[in-house]
């Protein structure tokens, strides 16, 4: 067994534990190169010191075991697909940490809580440019914003004219399930054709409560307690899903504490 390291010797070289090892050999992930029949001692060789680096380095990384077997097969063009893939996940995961950050900051300021004024208005229906979809909850920002974008896009090819800001309605607002479903859109002149993902819709007339949150879209949940509070102490019911309006472009608002959304609550 000539130029063949013992598995001790082998796992201190690779930085990986034996009980490591002996999982990845039953997956056959990284088998050894003998396995002495008489002992069942397994022995490695050198050269399987680098295949051995690169699972140490993509677990570290979080990598599934099936796509790090898929980036050992050897394929170039497959094993750049996984890796853009895994980065794209580590991104989304940080995105969601820096949105929980964001939360416990704003729980750790201890700020005064916000008054919310409630207004009653009478609406009429009103055509809409809209995109429904589904999302988690820590994924709203970035579906919100990516659909707003395509709308804006399809009410320009086809030469509407807006009627309103954008616009998201929560479909299931009090579900508890991970996933969420949503309306995205803006209200327009007179209906658009459907285009891609984008459909014509109406805003439903008819009484609505409404307020105005000021500050981060993190801290809303507020001005919905308030809202849902005020509803219920003033013997309404609500009547449809609730709306977020955003009446300021967050890419053209510096200061957080400058973003204004209207909260709107069909109500009977």
């Amino acid at each position: 067994m000539r130029n063949l390291l013992p598995i001790g010797r082998f796992s201190e070289m690779c930085r990986l534990s034996i009980p490591a090892l002996r999982h990845y050999d039953e997956l056959g992930l990284l088998q050894p190169a003998i396995v002495d029949p008489d002992t069942g001692y397994r022995y490695y060789s050198m050269a399987q010191a680098v295949d051995a680096d690169r699972i140490r380095t993509l677990r570290l990384l979080e990598m599934p075991l099936p796509e790090i077997r898929s980036i050992l097969s050897g394929d170039p063009a497959h094993t750049k697909q996984i890796l853009e893939g895994h980065r794209n996940r580590l991104r989304e995961q940080a995105d969601r940490q820096r949105h929980a950050i964001a939360l416990l900051d704003s729980m750790l300021r201890e700020e005064p809580p916000m008054t919310y004024e409630i207004h009653l208005r009478e609406t009429r229906p009103q055509p809409a440019a809209s995109i429904q979809g589904h999302a988690a909850w820590t994924e709203i920002g970035s579906f919100v914003a990516g659909a707003v974008m395509e709308v804006y896009g399809v009410v320009g090819d086809q030469g509407m004219r807006l009627a309103g800001p954008p616009y998201t309605a929560y479909h299931n607002a009090d579900s508890s399930e991970a996933q969420i479903d949503l309306e995205v859109g803006v209200p327009v002149d007179e209906p658009i054709e459907p285009a891609g993902r984008a459909l014509p819709a109406t805003l439903p007339g008819g009484l609505v409560a409404t307020t105005i949150h000021a500050g981060p879209y993190e801290n809303v949940g507020a001005a919905y307690r308030a809202l849902g509070k005020w509803v219920q102490e003033h013997w309404h019911e609500t009547a449809g899903p609730p709306r977020e309006v955003y009446l300021n472009n967050p890419t053209q608002v510096q200061d957080p504490g400058a973003l204004r959304t209207e909260i709107v609550w069909p109500i009977r």
